[in-house]
């Protein structure tokens, strides 16, 4: 809607320069006539100015000036993408958040169902709305989803994105990670990490969101200095002081355009699992209720099973997001689930 505006009012603008200009013809004298035509030139430069903007406003990551401000970036990053020269930034987000795409939020790729081992080859992945999303690789979880989140915080203050022809790693220990991550070091967390960062690097996507192709050739690139040996390697070569280095390609600032992002909460990625935690990441995304088919969830949230065992299931985790220990921000305050649709309400809907 506030798009089909603007582009009234621009028309309305070009309408009224060209009926000024119209007017200039018949003015009494040739001072007159210039005034009149300066004023057709002033509303054709407002109309170009606002066009320009709108056209910024549709593109995902906003081009500033090789010159632009340190704040002139920190403001335009607290709703987009931003590249300024050849650094490309993801948007800022609050404190005990993370922000993620909604494209990868409101479909199956971190599927709330068991991960098995077994590789994909351009699956086609449950989406929301006018996107296609393709996987190869191996089925991501729960798990992946948090870790994933863990790497992208590391890029939310002055990080640039990794232009695909350099080497900008982020290195971090697995102790850290594991920090990151709300868990305590030990072996079977190694593990757990590098296992999913394994399958993070090895998903490949291919993604088209209102009709434009995104080139996303990994979710992440992941190198490991440690001593790991394979799925038997003794405890006493695994340690916490062992590296990772990471890095996300500027072409996952395509995903963070206006409004195609949300900011999860620390809680709402950790202190859950299967379909608690898709649905409270799912949520995420949205800022009032409206209703969402029960079939349409089934096929997003990647939970496998028969549709009348996912209503249970459904209803089970909806009571689970109801509780006091819940926290504020994606606690349930009420749910109607009927036979085809699920309307939810959530607390801080109600709070602001």
């Amino acid at each position: 809607m506030a798009k089909r505006r603007s582009a009234e009012q621009i028309a309305a603008l070009q309408a009224q320069a060209a009926a000024t200009r119209c007017a200039a013809e018949s003015a009494a004298d040739v001072l007159t006539q210039d005034l009149i035509c300066a004023a057709a030139a002033t509303l054709e430069s407002v109309a170009r100015s606002q066009l320009r903007q709108m056209a910024a406003e549709e593109e995902p990551v906003l081009v500033l000036p090789d010159n632009a401000s340190i704040t002139e970036v920190r403001q335009a990053r607290q709703r987009r993408a931003v590249r300024r020269g050849d650094d490309v930034y993801l948007p800022t987000w609050r404190e005990a958040t993370v922000g993620i795409p909604n494209t990868l939020l409101r479909s199956s790729l971190f599927g709330a169902s068991e991960v098995t081992d077994k590789p994909l080859m351009n699956v086609e992945i449950s989406v929301q709305g006018d996107t296609s999303l393709t996987l190869t690789g191996h089925p991501l979880g729960d798990y992946d989803r948090r870790v994933f989140a863990a790497c992208l915080n590391y890029y939310r203050d002055e990080r640039p994105l990794c232009p695909g022809g350099e080497l900008r790693w982020v290195s971090v220990t697995f102790w850290q990670l594991a920090r990151d991550l709300n868990v305590s070091y030990c072996a079977n967390t190694h593990r757990a990490i590098r296992d999913s960062l394994i399958r993070l690097n090895a998903a490949h996507l291919r993604i088209r969101v209102k009709r434009v192709d995104i080139p996303m050739p990994r979710l992440l690139d992941v190198l490991f200095d440690d001593g790991y040996q394979g799925r038997d390697t003794p405890e006493r070569l695994l340690k916490g002081s062992d590296l990772i280095s990471f890095r996300v390609l500027d072409s996952m600032a395509r995903l963070f355009g206006p409004e195609n992002w949300s900011a999860v909460s620390h809680t709402a990625l950790h202190e859950y699992s299967g379909l608690p935690a898709w649905l409270a990441s799912y949520y995420s995304t949205h800022a009032k209720p409206y209703p969402v088919k029960i079939e349409d969830l089934f096929r997003w949230s990647g939970v496998v099973c028969d549709l009348r065992e996912f209503r249970r299931r459904l209803k089970r985790a909806l009571v689970r997001l109801q509780r006091a220990d819940v926290s504020d921000s994606e606690r349930v305050a009420a749910f109607e689930l009927t036979d085809t649709h699920l309307i939810v309400e959530l607390l801080r809907w109600q709070m602001t």
